[in-house]
């Protein structure tokens, strides 16, 4: 648990107090833009707010110390003189000092509205409820595991719960009724961060000590008495960080605007880190069971090679469970229409699932270097055919993952390219991919080269000069099997998108657009000039027949096409379709064009001219010009 927090401490405090800075001085500026802030009261804000944080913590200390002896259990109770005086010295001090500067900060809050928005007073509430909530955290941890009767009543934990959960109910309150709801967002998300993790390190602590109870998997360390000790505290530790979760995620959160902050928990903290946390856990699974079943287990016994399981089963159960709320919330994948956190949820999944597969194909590529250079180990303790085993887990395991989710993004690419191809969701997924190929590329090739002059300098070239560079080898095939089809990718996006804005007139090539006079009528769009039928079989939608004879300048017949794959109209995309279509035909020869909407987009075919029989549907023609 000290652990844990450590880690989250050290993770959250640096990180929320520059988010807070820069924060505050962007909400600063616009809150007051024709005011610039005295650098006086900026320089007095500073140390200030600095010297009543270094107050609180050292007040708290010292109460801390006094009320320790109260929740002592023992019967005597060592406390050195020196302790002694800190104790008093802190309470007796720093406590007056902490009221009095806190009643006069007070007071200007009241009387100077720009006091509330100011720098120092956000930074100060952020770090004081932050470090109160992590210490109050850790005490109650210890008072509540040491009632379960895991361990003896521990006086500090117990004083330490009383009173940094009172430090931060203090602070909370003053967050919520003296600073704006947008000041409370850092405080939020870190509260959230915070709760999250926590719970989901104890979930998975709950889950393997119950499995390991289950399938008496603790062997000789399970002794009589203490067998559940491991249930209680991750029990213990799970109620804290789910009360804490709740409070700041369910009640405060989660309900707000949708902001980009809002977004990135979501996305990063939730969604992202759930779905890596059980790939690699069912990666990790997958790997021991294949090497049980048919790989190299060193003579291990089945309690020894799956020791481990467990904890992995766990993972991947909670990181399934964090996976699917988060994306529940967020709605991605469930919504019919396609909005920008949609493109961003499908991306995310797909960059996650490519990493998992391109690692196990750049494992596959080991091991057939390691298989050609000879009989020997990878890695130590891991054989040529363990190493295969593990390639094709990251393989079974990524690729699926990978391929549903850019499934999902082609084929909005195919049934709306003017929405798709121009989201700069789509364009940052690959310039990104790109550029951490690039880098990763290049990393490989110089350690490559360096392994390889080093050996051919020293001992010439052999297959031990191969076998040191089988991960660099792996590495540079990989990154370019995956950088070449998305190359492809993003050629396709480009033609694509260059087509469509010279069919729809946006292009370089197009002509400069003359300026509008006042009054005149605004048109829906660029107009196509074609000649010929156009004969539309899909939805029945006669407003996209109207736009199209509108746009195209020709004769329009819908016909409704029956069936449950239908996809719907896309006017851009079909304008820009019958222009491709007529660009590629012969200008002299007046022909037909029929337009499919069909479940893989839409299909033009070139019709030989024909009059439309008598009571045939009625058409719909541009007006006269």
């Amino acid at each position: 648990m000290l652990s844990l927090l450590a880690v989250l401490l050290v993770l959250a405090i640096p990180v929320g107090a520059v988010v807070a800075i820069v924060a505050a001085v962007r909400r600063h500026q616009e809150d007051d833009p024709g005011q610039p802030e005295d650098r006086g009261q900026t320089v007095r804000r500073l140390f200030q707010y600095a010297v009543l944080l270094g107050l609180l913590i050292v007040a708290a200390m010292g109460l801390t110390g006094l009320l320790t002896p109260l929740f002592e259990t023992g019967e005597t109770l060592t406390r050195s003189d020196a302790t002694l005086a800190r104790d008093l010295t802190f309470t007796f001090i720093g406590l007056p000092l902490f009221l009095a500067l806190g009643r006069w900060t007070l007071t200007r809050l009241s009387a100077d509205p720009r006091e509330v928005r100011s720098l120092g007073w956000t930074a100060y509430l952020t770090l004081a409820t932050i470090i109160s909530l992590l210490t109050a955290m850790t005490g109650l941890y210890g008072a509540l595991t040491s009632l379960t009767g895991s361990g003896p009543l521990s006086g500090g934990s117990v004083a330490t719960a009383l009173v940094w959960t009172l430090v931060w109910a203090l602070h909370q309150s003053l967050a919520t009724r003296t600073t704006p709801d947008r000041r409370l967002r850092l405080v939020d998300l870190l509260g959230s961060l915070i709760g999250l993790g926590t719970a989901a390190v104890a979930l998975v602590r709950l889950t393997a000590e119950a499995l390991r109870q289950l399938f008496d998997l603790g062997g000789e360390t399970i002794v009589v008495g203490t067998s559940t000790d491991g249930l209680l505290e991750a029990g213990v530790l799970l109620l804290i960080g789910a009360v804490v979760w709740s409070y700041y995620w369910l009640s405060n959160l989660a309900p707000s605007s949708r902001d980009t902050s809002w977004l990135g928990y979501v996305l990063l903290a939730g969604v992202g880190a759930g779905l890596v946390a059980a790939l690699a856990a069912l990666t990790y699974l997958g790997f021991d069971v294949l090497v049980w079943l048919i790989g190299d287990t060193r003579g291990a016994t089945a309690e020894q090679h799956f020791s481990g399981l467990p904890g992995l089963v766990g993972t991947a159960v909670v990181g399934i469970l964090v996976w699917w709320h988060h994306q529940a919330v967020l709605g991605a994948g469930r919504r019919h229409e396609r909005t920008e956190v949609r493109r961003v949820y499908e991306y995310l999944m797909a960059g996650i699932g490519l990493v998992a597969a391109a690692s196990g194909l750049t494992m596959v590529i080991v091991a057939i270097v390691e298989a050609l250079a000879g009989d020997r180990d990878i890695l130590v303790g891991v054989s040529t055919v363990n190493s295969l085993l593990a390639a094709i887990t990251l393989l079974g395991v990524g690729v699926p993952v990978w391929w549903w989710h850019w499934r999902l993004a082609q084929r909005a690419a195919v049934a709306d390219p003017v929405e798709e191809l121009t989201s700069p969701t789509r364009r940052i997924y690959l310039v990104l991919l790109f550029g951490v190929i690039g880098v990763v590329a290049v990393i490989a090739l110089l350690t490559g080269v360096y392994l390889l002059l080093e050996d051919v300098l020293a001992n010439g070239f052999s297959a031990e000069t191969l076998r040191g560079t089988r991960f660099a080898l792996g590495i540079l095939v990989s990154a370019g099997i995956v950088s070449a089809y998305h190359w492809t990718v993003f050629r396709g996006d480009r033609a694509s998108a260059e087509a469509l804005a010279a069919s729809l007139g946006t292009g370089s090539a197009a002509q400069p657009a003359t300026p509008a006079q006042p009054g005149a009528p605004v048109s829906r769009g660029p107009r196509v000039e074609v000649p010929g039928h156009v004969l539309l079989v899909g939805p029945a939608d006669p407003a996209i027949a109207r736009e199209v004879a509108d746009r195209v300048g020709g004769s329009v017949e819908l016909r409704r096409r029956l069936g449950d794959d239908v996809t719907p109209w896309s006017i851009e995309e079909v304008v820009a379709a019958i222009a491709a279509a007529r660009a590629s035909s012969d200008p002299d020869q007046s022909s037909e064009l029929l337009v499919l909407s069909g479940p893989d987009g839409l299909q033009v075919i070139p019709l030989a001219p024909l009059e439309p029989p008598t009571g045939a549907p009625a058409q719909v023609s541009a007006p006269a010009r």
